[in-house]
């Protein structure tokens, strides 16, 4: 299957991420519609790549790694268009392209397998694999501003600020980013693993325990900040580590 509009796409982010670096470097950053614009062909290209692969596969396109890089890719895309101005999390861009790159330059590297859907297509399985990916999304966007805050919690601490500082969105608010991309992922990835339970064929065990181990430190970190109120920082951490478990998983699941 040609990668052409994949590769196109893939240049688009690198090449934003390279405008961002550059303008901070010259200490002239601040939102660029030229920046965004990239950022924005980048996205539609790989919209239009998904379409063409799901016609490909004769289903949603999540069955093997590449799949999954890709469409992980397009979740965080998705969600940073939709969810980034009104949290205020301009940058988030910044920091996020660079993610995007290494997930779709590995989708790149790897042959893409098999081939078009061969039997009946279960449509809860398609809303289980596809709605969990994105939630996967959002998790992936929270480690990303977790990031965002612990730079600039370190830069505050040390009195040293410097150009990144100014143009990262207000602590405060990028504290409650981080939440609430946790909270968005955590219901997504419920509405996911309840659709499972519908499927024509139940999902393996080692597929739900996996799934559900997600679930289970997702709703832990959630719950605890609602409850107990871990502070900003600590969410922040939590964001960065926990989001190997679910890259582990994707992985794992994409072998079998």
């Amino acid at each position: 299957m040609d990668r052409t509009l994949l590769f196109l796409s893939t240049l688009c982010f690198f090449g934003g991420f390279c405008y961002a670096v550059y303008a901070l470097g010259a200490k002239r950053h601040r939102s660029s519609w030229v920046n965004l614009a990239v950022m924005g062909v980048g996205f539609v290209l790989q919209s239009v790549f998904l379409y063409h692969l799901g016609q490909f596969r004769g289903r949603c396109p999540i069955t093997d790694v590449v799949d999954i890089f890709i469409f992980l890719s397009w979740s965080m895309m998705l969600l940073y268009f939709l969810l980034g101005p009104p949290f205020r999390v301009s940058l988030l861009g910044m920091f996020t392209a660079p993610l995007v790159f290494v997930f779709q330059s590995v989708a790149l590297l790897l042959p893409i397998e098999g081939g078009g859907a061969t039997g009946p297509i279960d449509p809860w399985l398609e809303m289980h694999a596809s709605v969990s990916l994105v939630a996967y999304g959002a998790f992936a966007l929270a480690f990303v501003a977790g990031v965002m805050y612990l730079v600039q919690d370190r830069q505050l601490k040390k009195h040293h600020l410097k150009t990144l500082f100014y143009n990262l969105p207000p602590i405060n608010l990028l504290g409650k980013s981080i939440f609430r991309l946790l909270a968005i992922g955590f219901l997504l990835l419920s509405a996911g693993i309840a659709s499972a339970f519908a499927m024509k064929e139940s999902p393996s065990a080692g597929h739900l325990v996996m799934t559900l181990a997600v679930w289970a430190i997702y709703g832990l970190i959630v719950l605890f900040q609602v409850w107990r109120g871990l502070g900003s920082r600590r969410m922040a951490v939590n964001a960065i580590w926990a989001f190997f478990l679910p890259l582990v998983t994707l992985w794992v699941l994409s072998r079998h």
